[in-house]
Order: C-alpha cells, then sequence, then structure tokens
C-alpha cells in the first residue's frame, strides 16, 4: 500500500503524548494500522517525549502514595481483550464496528452521500463517523469549524489536494476549503472526527444541512 499523505506532525505529536480527543485517537490509530512511516514517526517522537521526562527534575513521594496507587490498581476493571478485526477494518476500529463494514446502517446525507455515526464514550467531545461517497459523486464545497481529520479507508476521492487513496489522511482546520469527488467506479468510505459542523458554501445546503446530519 502507497500512502502519500500523512497526519500533520503536530497532530502524531498530540497522540503520542495522548492529549488527543477520542475520535481523532481513533483516527490516528487506525492510520498508524495501515502506514509503516507514520508508526515509526510516532517511535521517534515518543523517544524524544520519553528523553525530555528523564529530564525533570525528580519529586519526593509523599507518605502512603505507593501504597493508595498499589489499592486503585486493585479497584481497577481487568482489560478486555483486544477485539478481532473483521474483514477490510483495522485492528483499532475493530470495536467501534464489531459487525464490520457490511453492517453498518447509512443515513442518508445528500445526493450520492451517506454518513454512519459511530459510538464513543461520554468524555469524547468530537465526532466520529463514517463516510460514505458514491463513485463519482461530489460532497458540496465546503470549510470546517475546526479540525477534521478523514482516512480513507476504501476507493479514492480527489480534491484540490490530489488523490487520495486506502491509508491517506486528510489533516485540514478552518481555513481549508476544499470538495472532495469520490473516483469513479467504487464508493469511497472514509473514516472521519471533527469538533464542528462543516460550513458549506451553497446557501441550498446550508438550508438542507440540519435533514443531511453533516
Amino acid at each position: 500500500m502507497t500512502i502519500s499523505f500523512h497526519p500533520d506532525i503536530a497532530t502524531l505529536m498530540s497522540f503520542s503524548a495522548g492529549t488527543l480527543d477520542e475520535p481523532y485517537a481513533v483516527v490516528i490509530s487506525t492510520h498508524l494500522a495501515m502506514c509503516e512511516a507514520c508508526r515509526e514517526q510516532v517511535k521517534r517522537t515518543n523517544l524524544i517525549g520519553g528523553a525530555l521526562l528523564s529530564l525533570e527534575p525528580a519529586t519526593e513521594m509523599s507518605a502512603g502514595s505507593l501504597d493508595r496507587f498499589m489499592s486503585r490498581l486493585d479497584d481497577a476493571e481487568p482489560v478486555q481483550p483486544k477485539q478481532q478485526s473483521k474483514p477490510g477494518v483495522p485492528a483499532p476500529l475493530a470495536a467501534y464496528l464489531p459487525d464490520g463494514i457490511d453492517a453498518v446502517h447509512w443515513k442518508f446525507s445528500g445526493p450520492g452521500v451517506a454518513i454512519a455515526d459511530l459510538p464513543t464514550s461520554r468524555n469524547a467531545s468530537g465526532r466520529l463517523m463514517l463516510l460514505r461517497v458514491a463513485g463519482g459523486r461530489k460532497v458540496p464545497e465546503h470549510s470546517h469549524g475546526g479540525q477534521e481529520l478523514t482516512l480513507i479507508l476504501k476507493g479514492a476521492y480527489r480534491d484540490r489536494f490530489g488523490v487520495f487513496a486506502a491509508g491517506d489522511i486528510a489533516d485540514h482546520d478552518e481555513d481549508v476549503e476544499h470538495q472532495p469527488i469520490a473516483e469513479p467506479g467504487e464508493d469511497c468510505i472514509c473514516l472521519v472526527a471533527v469538533d464542528a459542523k462543516l460550513s458549506f458554501r451553497s446557501r441550498l445546503v446550508r438550508t438542507l444541512q440540519p435533514l443531511f446530519g453533516i
């Protein structure tokens, strides 16, 4: 698999530091399962973070802190076994798609476009969803209210930045405006994390946006 588009280094550093919101972390984890180059980048980032942490001055533990920590371990819930990935579903996404992509219940979101929300924890502030665009169809031109991560799982789309195929990831912020068009012949299915609604250029699409759900 040849991957041409990768997350911004700042996004990978946030992932390495554990500060990404759950939807974004899921998208990055899934991309890492598909991209060896980014896995190596995260390894280097972790090494840098560990080196910086080792330079921090040591802090003396308060009396009883070790006992309190051990008691919390005793009360912790047992680790659940890893989900087995389904065909076409990378392992980090398996818990969110236990029955595979073929079992997804799609919601109409415009001509040739459908979405499916994926459940996340109560602590998540963003939205994790699948986006399906029929071959040859386009998503209306739009910008973003915040950060958007889009990972192509199947098929491909093109916009003004190039052609995004399986494994490629688009890491966009509120300054980006584009119009993805699915390549002909196959549906394009993407894993998307957003923290705000899209901002469409067309007045008609903006009017219908509550019905489309994006």
